[in-house]
């Protein structure tokens, strides 16, 4: 299951980060693909009967929908580093640390809030089956968007080979 999972979600995130090259009708269509494609996956994964399905879903929508801000959040953070990346000051990297270190705490305490209400609505090994694989998720895109940029000082030192 997780070598399907990682192929399928590893394309269509690479398919995403290629994307941002792509126009905003293009852009937006890979995200509505990724999301799609994404929760057929969660809920071949989940197995959830009738009665946890009309309990799980509203939750899920609404930890997605919030949880897409922060997305966006981290998203203009690793722009920033973009455009601030060849002549990177010690403040600038300091305020990029900062947000990275506020984004990152701000979605453990999302997973922390949606697993309550998650564990309440239909226990809590569903919901702690429903965030390891979130977090399986979040991996795999962090890996592909780390992969994709260069680590500071790194452009400089090819160079200098």
């Amino acid at each position: 299951m997780k070598k399907i999972l990682f192929s399928l979600f590893a394309l269509l995130t690479f398919s995403f980060l290629q994307a941002q090259i792509a126009s905003d009708d293009e852009l937006k269509y890979i995200k509505d693909a990724l999301k799609s494609e994404k929760k057929d996956l969660v809920k071949e994964y989940m197995g959830l009967t009738d009665a946890q399905s009309s309990k799980f879903w509203p939750l899920y929508d609404e930890y997605q929908n919030q949880r897409g801000g922060l997305g966006r959040e981290r998203l203009q953070i690793i722009r920033d580093y973009a455009s601030q990346y060849a002549q990177l000051t010690d403040d600038q990297a300091k305020s990029l640390i900062k947000r990275v270190i506020k984004n990152d705490k701000a979605n453990t305490k999302l997973q922390q809030k949606y697993f309550k209400k998650m564990s309440k609505a239909v226990s809590p090994l569903k919901a702690a089956q429903y965030l390891q694989l979130e977090s399986y998720f979040q991996t795999l895109v962090r890996y592909e968007v780390q992969d994709a940029i260069p680590f500071i000082g790194e452009i400089e030192r090819k160079k200098g080979n």
